[in-house]
């Protein structure tokens, strides 16, 4: 498939897509990628979304970093208790040294 807007144009093949701007070669790989590079030479115009709305709104979200985020906060918030219970837990108190007479003159 080739398309082409202004100075740019974008040649998928296969998987593989190739971006040229001024007749020049910008990028080569993965379809996907270089429709967003196609996308960032042409300042998000609206024609090329429009023309790839169905591949860029196809791509599936992460599910694992929602996952990961929510472990995160969860273990952020039990080390916070942890830190708080410690805090408010009674310390030990020490017995104070007295000094000898000696060590006062001494000094």
């Amino acid at each position: 498939m080739k398309f082409k807007h202004k100075n740019c144009s974008i040649l998928i093949d296969d998987g593989t897509g190739t971006v040229y701007r001024d007749g020049r070669l910008m990028f080569k790989g993965d379809a996907y990628i270089a429709i967003k590079t196609l996308l960032q030479f042409t300042d998000n115009a609206e024609e090329v979304k429009n023309h790839f709305n169905a591949q860029l709104s196809m791509r599936e979200k992460s599910r694992f970093q929602v996952n990961d985020d929510k472990a995160k906060a969860t273990k952020r918030m039990k080390e916070e208790a942890e830190r708080a219970k410690q805090s408010f837990a009674p310390q030990p108190k020490t017995k104070r040294r007295t000094k000898s007479t000696w060590e006062k003159l001494t000094r």
